[in-house]
């Protein structure tokens, strides 16, 4: 048997013919589908197989793909997005490109539309939650526009601060004059970002556009900072808020519910459910209380 027909024997055992005591059940699960010497490989043990090492994944992963298909329109970009990559990998592969789609029994186009265009609209599934739930988010995540420069001596840290407050110096310039550890840049801070000190984000999350900057030293002592908000309204800095906010995981994983939920994602089979809720509990929405 080669290897389009093995991946044809495989896609046939994804058709599933019942349900027997909360297990999935396929049909003519003793019929051989290969035998090599004397040994014989049914389609029941393939399935066994297929189950234990993609099931979960493959639930997972095309009903996904399923919902974002619902969600996000395929947009001219996204086409050609994806025909840049199939671009890019015949230049980079070659031959063994074309190799794996024809082993696959798949043309570009295919490959085009089941993997590279799904994968796309999949990615902007996270954005269409953040825009559906905006106000709440922004609520539980608290972002805040700031620019935090950080100094080594309060000497410093006090020097710049003053040229800021009289306007004499701007804040790249203090940063260089006063050997300033880290660049004068605007960043988004919401209640998830590690990387600020908790000291610092008690005054940013407590201050307003109009308190100018304010001098904080680190909770541990290390070092000395200047800090100013920027902006705290979210609806004025949307586009860099959603960019931020998507980045944390537990926002992703937020999104990953709220779609599995919205859409009914339900498991019968015992050995899958228990698989998915090891590996993919935040997509296993069944059994959460009801709205």
């Amino acid at each position: 048997m080669n290897k389009k027909s093995i991946v044809a024997a495989s896609a046939l055992l994804l058709v599933l013919t019942g349900c027997k005591d909360a297990h999935i059940a396929i049909k003519d699960a003793d019929t051989p589908i290969v035998t090599v010497g004397n040994k014989t490989i049914t389609k029941g043990e393939v399935f066994n197989i297929m189950m234990a090492t993609y099931g979960a994944s493959n639930a997972v992963s095309t009903s996904n793909n399923k919902i974002a298909a619902a969600e996000i329109e395929i947009t001219d970009e996204m086409k050609k997005s994806a025909q840049d990559t199939i671009n890019t990998y015949k230049s980079l592969y070659g031959d063994v490109f074309t190799e794996y789609l024809e082993s696959s029994g798949m043309t570009e186009e295919d490959y085009m539309n089941e993997y590279l265009i799904p994968s796309l609209q999949s990615e902007k599934l996270i954005t269409k939650y953040l825009e559906e739930n905006y106000d709440s988010v922004c609520e539980m995540y608290t972002p805040v526009k700031a620019m935090i420069l950080e100094f080594s001596s309060n000497e410093d840290a006090q020097s710049a601060l003053s040229a800021l407050k009289d306007g004499s110096k701007t804040p790249a310039e203090v940063i260089e004059e006063y050997n300033g550890l880290i660049t004068a840049d605007e960043k988004i801070i919401t209640n998830d970002s590690t990387s600020v000190d908790s000291m610092i984000k008690t005054v940013i999350f407590s201050a307003t556009p109009a308190d100018g900057w304010t001098y904080v030293p680190s909770s541990d002592g290390t070092t000395f900072d200047v800090v100013k908000v920027v902006e705290n309204d979210p609806d004025n800095m949307k586009e860099e808020v959603l960019e931020s906010l998507a980045a944390i995981s537990n926002v992703q994983n937020d999104s990953t519910t709220y779609f599995f939920k919205k859409y009914g994602f339900h498991i019968y089979d015992k050995t899958l459910y228990d698989s998915v809720s090891m590996n993919y509990p935040d997509n296993l929405v069944q059994d959460l209380p009801k709205e």
